[in-house]
């Protein structure tokens, strides 16, 4: 059984030295039945589900795996792996709490051992390194989660009217008293603005401060070579743990409300599910008739009698585009998966050290942009074109910079050299779950790079007509939907 992780985030224990060919041959895994890094995260997910109490009763007694044949019979069937599994007695077990309270000593425990006390928490969640709230799909750290999720979103509920607030009132004198009759899209916007600012500006300053001593950004202490030496048991610290539940935390939020923001529910009466399905394809263009009724609406510039688009049309509900859909909302929703994929994936396969430098890289690049919309908003022209000018700086030394050029460039070049040849990882698990991580962050700095040129065009409109504009603030949400549905 693999060993419980050490409480010590400061461990003098050695390197292990490289594998030998033959212990590299024994360890060699057939490439026919190694699983793929999207199924081990979903399998991990699955195996939580089927622990958790409600659904513990549904799932079968053997384990999911054991309702999917052969394929689930270990050590040849495709669906029989585990990351534990697979890695074996390679990877060191994550402190549990029940681990914690055995190796605490007698005297700091209370007399009553049956109840953890708020002092032994503290200790276990900020005190002790490689806990399981370092990987985000144990069902403890999901508990923690879900609770900052949840905690994001009531801050946002309290304080954003209030930063929207305070962007009518600057918005009314810097445009005159007429202007929040038409632009209440912009002012909610404006609650938006300052709420990423806050979150960026912290979690940049907490950055900044934690990873000023880390021997990934330190070329003296071996730079970005350290990302992958001694993986998968590197020690993972309190502090890159909160790190990456705050993070992984308001990217969920921000997923949850971009899907909020664009898509709505309407539920439908089966009993008048066929009237309601005559109505919609007469004039609201679905079924048969949409092409027709599209051509006669383009021809006509009338607009169809429903609110917006029909996306999905069941007998019990109808999913459509939101009025509030915007003009980004493509771009945005692939970032917001390929994001939310890559750090529940690299929380899992332990990959936290490269995912920190990705994350620092691009909150540091999100602090201009936030500011320049900011100042474009109540019109201050200086500081809109000096920030815009310093996110354009950002952008292009931190996103089309460091990020491909350090840290991907250790992914593609040294990942596989002390991965594989100096440690422990088999060349097909290699293919299998370092590959498809290259692959979502080649796909995150394509986005970067559409994403410059969009801002480029912002900056032309900003030298030509003295002001920039936000291109998610698209009044054609008719046209954002026409593209999607065509």
């Amino acid at each position: 059984m693999a060993k419980p992780r050490k409480t010590n985030a400061k461990s003098t224990k050695r390197p292990t030295p490289p594998p030998t060919s033959e212990q590299k041959r024994l360890r060699r895994k057939d490439p026919s039945v190694v699983p793929s890094a999207p199924y081990l995260l979903a399998s991990k997910l699955l195996d939580v589900a089927c622990d958790a109490p409600v659904l513990h009763t549904v799932c079968p007694p053997n384990g999911w795996r054991s309702a999917v044949g052969e394929w689930g019979v270990f050590p040849h069937g495709k669906l029989s792996h585990s990351y534990d599994s697979y890695f074996g007695g390679d990877v060191d077990r994550d402190v549990t709490y029940e681990d914690f309270m055995r190796a605490a000593p007698v005297s700091s425990r209370t007399s009553n051992q049956l109840q953890a006390t708020l002092g032994n928490y503290y200790k276990f969640a900020f005190q002790t390194s490689s806990t399981t709230l370092c990987d985000l799909t144990n069902p403890f750290a999901l508990c923690v989660l879900c609770a900052l999720v949840l905690m994001i979103r009531i801050f946002k509920k309290m304080f954003m009217p209030k930063f929207s607030s305070l962007g009518k009132r600057l918005g009314r004198a810097a445009h005159g008293p007429d202007w929040e009759n038409g632009n209440q899209d912009r002012i909610v916007k404006f609650g938006e603005y300052v709420y990423r600012l806050i979150y960026h500006s912290c979690v940049s300053a907490y950055g900044l401060w934690y990873f000023r001593d880390k021997s990934w950004w330190n070329n003296d202490m071996g730079g970005t070579k350290n990302l992958w030496m001694l993986h998968p048991n590197h020690p993972v610290e309190p502090g890159m743990a909160w790190y990456y539940l705050v993070q992984c935390a308001y990217n969920v939020d921000a997923l949850l409300s971009l899907i909020l923001l664009s898509f709505t529910v309407e539920w439908v009466c089966p009993v008048t599910y066929s009237s309601a399905c005559y109505f919609l394809g007469k004039d609201c263009c679905i079924g048969d008739m949409k092409q027709t009724r599209y051509n006669q609406i383009r021809s006509s510039g009338q607009k169809p009698q429903c609110d917006s688009e029909i996306i999905l049309q069941t007998p019990l509900l109808l999913l459509k585009w939101s009025p509030t859909v915007r003009g980004d909302f493509r771009e945005m929703m692939a970032h917001h998966i390929i994001t939310n994929l890559l750090i529940l994936g690299s929380s899992y396969f332990r990959f936290t050290r490269i995912g920190s430098m990705i994350f620092l890289v691009h909150d540091l690049s999100e602090l201009p942009i936030e500011l320049s919309k900011l100042f474009n908003f109540v019109k201050w022209k200086v500081a809109s074109a000096v920030s815009f000018s310093i996110m354009l700086v950002m952008w292009v030394v931190a996103r089309l910079g460091i990020f491909p050029f350090l840290i991907f460039r250790s992914l593609l070049l040294e990942s596989y050299e002390f991965l594989v040849v100096q440690g422990t990882m088999d060349p097909a698990f290699y293919s299998m779950h370092v590959v498809p991580f290259t692959y979502l962050l080649g796909g995150l700095i394509s986005l970067h790079i559409m994403w410059f040129f969009i801002l480029l065009r912002i900056g032309w409109t900003l030298v030509s007509k003295g002001e920039a504009h936000d291109y998610s603030e698209h009044k054609d949400g008719e046209d954002q939907t026409d593209k999607k549905t065509r």
